[in-house]
């Protein structure tokens, strides 16, 4: 009896470290032109991983039809109502090219295929673009985000401050930042995506998100894109969130 006693008390200590150790799972990329399978993505990893996740929503319309415009509208809002959770990522993703940049702007575009929206630009053009960018989404009408996630996670030495005036959180490749009492709050986070990983390097980089997370330390971000559906597998990527969820407690940006 004695020893059974030792074993559960064993277990709820086991139980209990591993509830402090938290971390995020996001989708990103979610838009008008992936949302019917998007969606059904979301919801499975939401299944895998027990409950709502955070979705990084591109609020841009472009060209599409108002018809498709109004169902993305209506699935936003049955995320909301469901309980999951809403960051701004960007206004369109895509960078437009015919913008002043750093030189470490350019660099950013170049690696990440144009994609990094507000990589490198200006101070005027960093708070027109983020204005677009919320003036985009209230375009949904589904209430405020909890955040913004700039495209790629590169940014500019103006975005931060900007975005946190406006958003409750933040976030760049090495943490959440949130404002507490005035003060900038910075959690350390790292970033486990695969989106723009080579396929020969997948399989080492899912060992790794997995080893990352069984380590203590850290809010870590593990975010998926629907390209990734394709190249890593439905199957295997479920199969990982819920073995993380086994080592980590699933939390929200508005958790922390």
């Amino acid at each position: 009896m004695e020893q059974n006693k030792d074993i559960a008390d064993i277990q709820a200590a086991e139980a209990t470290f591993q509830k402090k150790k938290k971390y995020i799972l996001c989708y990103h990329s979610f838009s008008v032109n992936n949302f019917k399978k998007a969606s059904v993505q979301i919801r499975k990893l939401a299944e895998a991983a027990g409950a709502p996740i955070s979705i990084a929503v591109i609020p841009a319309f472009g060209a599409a039809p108002e018809s498709e415009a109004e169902q993305f509208r209506e699935e936003l809002e049955k995320f909301v109502q469901e309980g999951y959770e809403i960051m701004l990522h960007g206004a369109r993703h895509r960078a437009d090219l015919s913008l002043k940049r750093s030189i470490s702007g350019k660099l950013a575009l170049l690696v990440s295929n144009n994609e990094a929206e507000f990589a490198g630009i200006d101070e005027r053009f960093t708070q027109a673009l983020l204005k677009r960018s919320l003036a985009l989404w209230k375009a949904h009408g589904t209430g405020k985000p909890s955040g913004f996630i700039p495209p790629i996670w590169f940014g500019n030495k103006y975005l931060k401050e900007q975005a946190l005036s406006i958003f409750d959180y933040y976030e760049d490749f090495h943490g959440i930042y949130q404002k507490v009492k005035g003060n900038v709050k910075k959690t350390s986070s790292s970033t486990l995506s695969f989106s723009i990983l080579p396929t020969p390097l997948l399989g080492i980089a899912q060992t790794y998100a997995c080893l990352r997370m069984l380590l203590p330390g850290g809010v870590h971000r593990l975010v998926f894109h629907d390209k990734d559906f394709r190249t890593i597998g439905e199957k295997r990527i479920l199969n990982m969130v819920r073995y993380i969820s086994t080592m980590r407690e699933k939390i929200m940006y508005k958790d922390l």
